[in-house]
């Protein structure tokens, strides 16, 4: 940047008027404006999806430049993964609760209630300690989860099929935000060792609890035990009941969707895999 040249940026509400103004105070050649079409660039905090970036840039022909970004969002100082939360140093915590208990008040406004009558005030508070609990899987470190399951591995020498069926599972589908519920259930051959029983719910809480599709949820519980455990062979079945079904568009009440994913001899042998399904089934 030439030292006489003076950029206008423009702070995209409410965090990026803060970062323009600590720009401002740091370069004098970066001179804060108000009204974006005078703007050579905004700026902002984070970018998460992207989505204001291309609406200021749809809109003004202008880039957005950001200090963190999600995933490989573009004109950002630093990337982080897309499950990081970032905190600023003008932030706090009581700050943060009341800007997400705000976008609920705006839904509630959005679907036509009124969100200062009693039997709504309290509901915001409730609502993202709701969501915080049925998505507890994305505080849940895999990597640890793995070390911890690791430790209650069995040396063995059986070779007979071991089946847990009927695990309870409840997940939110991640089109439309939605509860689909239902059972897992998990076989295996073992090769060299076994795995407390326990720990395989455990290992389908942590993949449920969290915006999902029925179809990666069976494919990551099954990688997981795969890769701790060493197996001939597993499968996974599940069978789950999607309330996008039961509560709006077809509203087939009685519907299952039902999904397998299958690894080692449960693909490849025909006898493993029809044994695996009379046990489930019986």
């Amino acid at each position: 940047m030439p030292l006489n040249q003076i950029i206008r940026i423009h702070g995209i509400p409410k965090s990026g008027s803060i970062v323009a103004a600590h720009l401002q105070s740091a370069d004098p050649r970066l001179i804060v404006v108000y009204d974006p079409k005078e703007a050579d660039c905004f700026v902002d905090d984070i970018v998460d999806t992207g989505r204001t970036q291309q609406l200021y840039f749809d809109r003004y022909q202008k880039k957005t430049y950001a200090l963190f970004g999600k995933g490989a969002a573009q004109n950002c100082i630093r990337n982080v993964p897309p499950t990081q939360w970032v905190e600023f140093p003008w932030e706090s915590q009581e700050q943060t609760n009341k800007e997400h208990q705000d976008f609920v008040v705006r839904l509630l406004e959005e679907l036509g209630e009124d969100a200062s009558r009693p039997a709504l005030l309290d509901t915001p508070a409730r609502f993202l300690k709701a969501w915080r609990e049925m998505t507890r899987g994305y505080t849940m470190d895999v990597k640890l989860k793995a070390m911890e399951i690791e430790e209650s591995l069995f040396p063995t020498d059986t070779h007979g099929m071991i089946v847990v069926r009927d695990i309870e599972f409840h997940s939110l589908c991640e089109h439309h935000l939605l509860p689909f519920v239902g059972k897992v259930h998990v076989g295996y051959l073992p090769y060299k060792h076994t795995i407390g029983h326990s720990k395989i719910p455990r290992i389908v809480e942590m993949y449920a609890s969290r915006l999902q599709v029925q179809e990666r949820l069976g494919q990551q519980i099954c990688d997981a035990i795969a890769d701790v455990v060493q197996p001939k062979g597993i499968g996974v079945l599940i069978e789950g009941s999607h309330f996008c079904m039961l509560m709006r568009g077809v509203k087939k009440e009685h519907t299952t969707i039902t999904t397998s994913h299958l690894k080692g001899v449960f693909a490849e042998d025909a006898r493993t895999r029809q044994e695996f399904l009379q046990l489930v089934r019986n």
